[in-house]
């Protein structure tokens, strides 16, 4: 049994390749996965290459040469950006079976909130409230109430693209709402699937009493789906009027 904590070394990660995750967010054991700054999939060094101290105890338990320490920060650099991110951590025991254990650091915050720098000036206010939202829950891992937003976010995506007819179907349920924008045409049917999941997941995350906890892994997946249906129906559509030049006149 493991009876001391001690902090990961600097820029390293875990030895246990089962803890790695590219489609999860960095931290010291798995220092791999999305950039929280510039979002692209890349690994990162702690503390490189700004010449700072990169580990700080911000909770000790013990003294002398003996201590525990709770709770860490860490600056993981992107190997891409090459800019910071921010990452809390807290020493956890881990067991491996009847009679062994091991302590790891995992991640409780990240800084900046992950998918923050999407551009939103092109999204209804309530779509992008609702997603950013859910991005502040992924920051400090609560993916019940990630995916709980990010489903809240389909829903004003119906009511503010849907047809009369949708926004009629949304009163009854989110399933009858998405049904008939897939029948409008309104939505194409590849994205049906999509937010036919998104839904899904959403309602475990908001009706917890009657489904599995949703996992950090799935309330990931579930950003990048419903980002990918606001890209789809606002950013891109803006971006390309914004490329269409004036046309001469002769």
């Amino acid at each position: 049994m493991a009876s001391e904590a001690t902090t990961a070394p600097s820029g390293q990660g875990s030895d246990d390749e089962n803890d790695r995750n590219p489609d999860g967010l960095p931290y010291t054991g798995d220092p791999s996965g999305p950039c929280p700054r510039c979002g692209r999939v890349s690994n990162f060094t702690a503390g490189e290459p700004v010449k700072i101290r990169n580990q700080i105890r911000i909770s000790v338990e013990g003294g002398g040469s003996r201590y525990l320490s709770p709770q860490q920060v860490v600056v993981l650099t992107c190997h891409g950006c090459k800019q910071g991110t921010v990452v809390i951590e807290e020493t956890t025991t881990v067991k491996l079976s009847a009679t062994t254990s091991t302590v790891k650091q995992m991640p409780l915050y990240w800084w900046p909130t992950p998918g923050s720098s999407t551009e939103m000036a092109d999204v209804p206010d309530d779509i992008a409230a609702a997603f950013q939202e859910g991005l502040r829950c992924l920051s400090v891992i609560a993916p019940n109430a990630a995916v709980a937003m990010f489903r809240n976010a389909l829903a004003h995506i119906v009511k503010e693209k849907g047809s009369d007819a949708a926004k009629r179907a949304l009163s009854g349920s989110l399933a009858s709402g998405i049904a008939q924008m897939v029948t409008d045409g309104d939505l194409l049917s590849t994205f049906n699937d999509w937010a036919t999941h998104i839904r899904v997941v959403g309602n475990a995350g908001a009706h917890q009493e009657a489904y599995e906890a949703v996992s950090a892994e799935e309330a990931q997946d579930l950003q990048n789906l419903v980002l990918g249906l606001i890209r789809y129906l606002y950013i891109e559509p803006a971006n390309l009027a914004r490329l269409q030049k004036p046309k001469k006149r002769f």
